[in-house]
């Protein structure tokens, strides 16, 4: 028997065990990507018989022709959007694997604009805009989903002798509050130790939604019509009101979508495409489906399409199932503020708020400031909406407008660096732009009944984002007024020497050039010099990770000074100590026990003349106020660090 005709190959068990990671793989990746998409189901198709500014629905609005039109619109959204849009296309600009609003952004500069601070203000704004508006959706993502979860409890029958409901909206508004703070409070323990059991749970999630979906399908087979694209005409030949509201409807059936570019660093483009095509989308089509025959049937399941697809025996188990779906949902979107606000401190477009690496491998991450405000604002959500049905007026605009400015950045990324000409950009844009835009306009009409706080975080976040780039910018003019040219120093030194002290100094800066103002501050205050100093600055550059080899550039001067200039990525931690040791390597001779750190630490006033308004200096110097100290963001050990203050006047 040859090789070729052997019923065992030597290769069969790496094979298996390949196959089992790779099915691992996929599983984790439906729990943590999946989450948010795969919640729309519980909202969505009830939400496109709501006239515009109503909060309840009635029988009466139910008609073949718009359960038709509203499947046939879900299905093929779906089917252009995320399958087309996002898999196809958006997925295939990673940054060295990395996905998300800033990790497309580092990918457009040119050589000759250097940084994202180079680009055109356009192309910057855009993106800019775009994660604010993420963190517009991540603040509403936890609230509409657990309350759509736990409104589910509405379906539970009361007694014989008891005529109200078992669970009214008060107290399914303090279950919620409950279910989210408990949410946030877990946050600081991270989400890697239990990353893997999100999988399992959500895989339940999608097969019981197609388990639904094709009970219904069924019991109601001429649903199936509706997958003729030609009944969308029909939805649209009704008031101008009914049309605004299912456009803004249909957005609801892709909120989540924008989690498979964000999280594409954590899978692979591969294992979304697969958990997506095989798993999450067949059960969500399945359901959407499934609803669309049960109104066919019973028109007065409107109130709640989803869990009335349920038997009354499953009605407690899938309340249960869909508030963990929900938690896990919210946990998704949570952390990807992390990681967004994360990337931006690395940027230098946020304050360096304190970061806890919650994984060895530093891709989860937890900021304990950002987890704080995030839930006194949830809840305050929750209070203020009261129900997912208002909550919903709210959700879509934040997705459909990132989800435009997304694939307006694509364009541009695919124009500048990836061969496409502008028949091919016109095309695409063309096609999604346009839908993306159709989005947008329709969700501009629910701003007065709930799109007005989205457009709120949005365009605070943004403020305080320009804010601190402003600022840092006349910070930095002020800290160049103060610098002193090396050469001048080194002369300084020849005619008046100072004493010279074992061990190594590393001076950290920002400036490239010059010499730091807390040397000058210590050979002012100190009078004396080790025997090797090191000026040191860490920039952080447009990709997410840098090679350790390509990371440090050391350079001997004269007279034991020494100058270190070392690149991160914008995911990456400023970890000084390793990046000595790396220096280290290169010729610049230092040990750990006999290295002092000296940082600046700046205090700021807005006493000076600058052209920022008195209210942003002021509050500028409150975000310089709450940043993290330097040693937790320099990984430096406390008792190896002197700091010394210099005072700026903005």
């Amino acid at each position: 028997m040859s090789a070729s005709e052997s019923p065992v190959s030597p290769t069969d068990g790496h094979a298996s065990a390949a196959a089992k990671l790779k099915a691992g793989v996929v599983i984790a990746a439906i729990g943590i990507v999946f989450g948010d998409i795969g919640t729309s189901p519980l909202y969505a198709l009830r939400a496109g018989f709501l006239l515009h500014g109503q909060t309840s629905v009635s029988a009466d609005a139910v008609s073949q022709s718009m359960v038709y039109g509203l499947i046939s619109i879900f299905f093929w959204t779906l089917i252009l959007i995320i399958s087309v849009k996002y898999v196809m296309f958006i997925l295939r600009a990673d940054n060295r694997g990395e996905g998300g609003n800033f990790a497309l952004l580092a990918l457009l500069p040119t050589r000759q604009e250097g940084s994202v601070f180079g680009l055109p203000r356009l192309w910057f704004g855009i993106g800019i805009v775009g994660a604010a508006l993420l963190y517009a959706d991540g603040l509403i993502t936890p609230a509409i989903s657990v309350l759509s979860a736990l409104e589910g409890l509405k379906e539970l029958q009361p007694s014989e002798h008891r005529s109200e409901p078992l669970f009214s909206t008060d107290l399914i508004m303090l279950m919620a509050l409950v279910v989210l703070i408990g949410l946030f409070v877990i946050q600081r323990k991270g989400t890697a130790f239990i990353g893997f059991l999100f999988g399992p749970v959500m895989l339940l999630w999608f097969l019981t939604l197609g388990v639904l979906g094709v009970r219904s399908v069924i019991e109601t087979p001429q649903i199936l019509e509706a997958l003729n694209p030609l009944h969308i005409i029909d939805v649209f030949q009704g008031s101008f009101a009914s049309a605004i509201t299912i456009v803004s409807a249909v957005m609801l059936c892709i909120t989540g979508g924008e989690a498979l570019y964000a999280d594409l660093g954590h899978f692979g483009r591969r294992t979304i495409a697969t958990a997506w095509y095989f798993v999450v989308m067949p059960g969500l089509l399945l359901n959407y489906l499934g609803q669309g025959a049960l109104l066919l049937r019973n028109p007065d399941a409107i109130v709640n399409p989803f869990f009335q697809l349920v038997p009354e025996w499953g009605i407690g188990p899938m309340v249960i199932l869909a508030t963990a779906a929900a938690i896990i949902a919210s946990q998704a979107i949570i952390t990807g503020m992390f990681s967004l606000t994360h990337a931006a401190i690395q940027l230098g477009l946020m304050p360096r708020l304190r970061v806890i690496h919650t994984s060895e491998h530093g891709s989860q991450v937890y900021v304990p400031l950002m987890n704080g405000i995030a839930v006194v604002l949830v809840c305050l959500v929750v209070l203020v909406f009261q129900s997912s049905e208002r909550l919903a007026s709210a959700y879509g605009l934040a997705v459909a407008l990132n989800m435009g400015l997304v694939g307006l950045l694509f364009a541009v990324l695919m124009n500048r660096h990836r061969g496409w000409g502008p028949l091919r950009v016109a095309a695409f844009l063309g096609v999604f732009f346009t839908l993306d835009l159709c989005f947008i306009l329709a969700n501009t009409f629910k701003i007065p009944n709930g799109g007005w706080f989205t457009l709120l975080i949005a365009a605070t976040t943004c403020y305080i984002i320009f804010t601190w780039i402003r600022g840092r910018q006349v910070m930095v003019e002020r800290y160049a007024r103060q610098t002193l040219d090396f050469t001048h120093l080194v002369n300084s030194l020849q005619t008046h020497p100072l004493p010279r002290v074992s061990g190594t100094a590393v001076f950290l800066t920002q400036q490239q050039v010059g010499v730091p103002p807390t040397l000058l501050h210590h050979i002012k205050h100190n009078k004396v010099l080790h025997e090797q100093v090191v000026i040191m600055t860490v920039q952080t550059v447009a990709v997410p990770f840098v090679d350790p080899e390509d990371q440090v550039e050391v350079a001997e001067q004269t007279d034991g000074f020494w100058t270190v200039a070392a690149k991160n990525g914008f995911l990456q931690s400023a970890d000084v100590p390793r990046l000595m040791r790396l220096a280290s390597d290169r010729g610049l001779e230092t040990h750990e026990g006999s290295t002092t750190y000296f940082l600046g630490r700046t205090i700021l006033s807005p006493r000076g003349r600058s052209a920022m308004p008195g209210f942003q200096k002021r509050l500028f110097c409150t975000l310089g106020q709450i940043s993290s100290s330097n040693p937790l963001y320099f990984s430096i050990p406390p008792g190896r660090m002197i700091e010394l203050g210099v005072q700026v006047d903005i």
